[in-house]
């Protein structure tokens, strides 16, 4: 494949690991954004705006267009079907402009059954992308971790400052995360093939959520109590520090996607990088200060970039 691709979020998460996977094995990227523009950023770029002619201009003559736009959970007057509705702009955009081929970064265990609309939505438009009319690729990740990671980061600032960690029902449900580089180098090979495809992004290690708990103390150099603990008191205990957090930690239907095991993938793993390996070179940075998913994404930093991209540079947080 030759030619420009647009990529939404370029400056985000896992849109800034995609971009910069993209330049680095070179090729020229368009994005979609919310946010400004970093300093010596070579990718072109223009607003994220749902408007089909808009969108229609972004996107003609693009060879493949990567869809990683979504939401964590409801916010001022926005939810799922809301996300879901502007995915189907966008692919049905790209779909009039005859991109060669839409990739969609969906999520692991998918499915418009389950009683999560979370992952109930999501399912929805995976529908929408294999019916759309392009060649398409659908890359479902399980738990993203690295730079600017939120709940592996946050777990560790919680661990730096309270002597006991609350595991939810004990904590014996396991979870299957992958890294951001994995992640973002197996959407691009999805890109680049030829054929229709749906893949999971999963690592090559699992863990129940106990263990991954005490894997982020460890390298943060930290020895703690590990209290098993009902559902309610966790939720209600995370509660008692929103409002000083200003934050929401942890949604109801993230931890029963969570002890639903549907951050595990039913498929053979794909990721290679260690999870384990990257926690512990990182330890000593993980936790210091708290990632505020509200401040990130509808205050005051909504418009600054999360990830840093530039040519040859990869990604760095912002």
């Amino acid at each position: 494949m030759t030619g420009r691709i647009v990529v939404t979020g370029s400056f985000s998460y896992i849109g800034a690991a995609v971009s910069a996977e993209l330049l680095r094995r070179g090729f020229v990227v368009h994005t979609l954004r919310n946010r400004r523009p970093p300093a010596g950023t070579t990718i072109t770029h223009a607003p994220l705006r749902f408007d089909p002619d808009h969108l229609l201009r972004e996107l003609t003559d693009a060879a493949a267009f990567i869809n990683t736009y979504w939401i964590r959970f409801p916010w001022v007057g926005r939810g799922f079907s809301d996300a879901a509705r502007d995915c189907a702009t966008l692919i049905e955009a790209a779909a009039h402009a005859r991109v060669g081929r839409i990739v969609h970064v969906s999520v692991s265990n998918a499915s418009e059954a389950s009683g999560l609309e979370y992952y109930s939505a999501k399912s929805e438009v995976e529908r929408l992308v294999r019916s759309a009319g392009p060649n398409y690729a659908i890359v479902r990740p399980t738990l993203v971790v690295g730079p600017a990671d939120v709940l592996t980061n946050n777990i560790a600032w919680l661990l730096r400052r309270f002597p006991f960690f609350l595991l939810p029902g004990g904590g014996a449900y396991r979870l299957q995360p992958v890294t951001l580089e994995d992640a973002a180098r197996l959407v691009v090979d999805a890109a680049l093939e030829a054929g229709n495809l749906e893949e999971d992004a999963a690592g090559p290690e699992i863990f129940t959520f106990a263990e991954y708990v005490r894997q982020v103390a460890s390298a943060c150099g930290l020895r703690r109590l590990f209290l098993p603990a009902p559902d309610p008191i966790v939720l209600s205990a995370l509660g008692l520090l929103k409002p000083f957090l200003r934050d929401i930690v942890l949604t109801r239907d993230e931890l029963a996607g969570l002890q639903q095991e549907l951050l595990v993938s039913r498929k053979p793993a794909l990721g290679r990088k260690s999870v384990s390996a990257w926690i512990q070179a990182n330890g000593s940075k993980l936790g210091r200060e708290y990632v505020n998913d509200l401040d990130r994404h509808f205050r005051s930093d909504a418009k600054k970039p999360i990830v840093s991209v530039c040519a040859g540079a990869g990604v760095k947080s912002g």
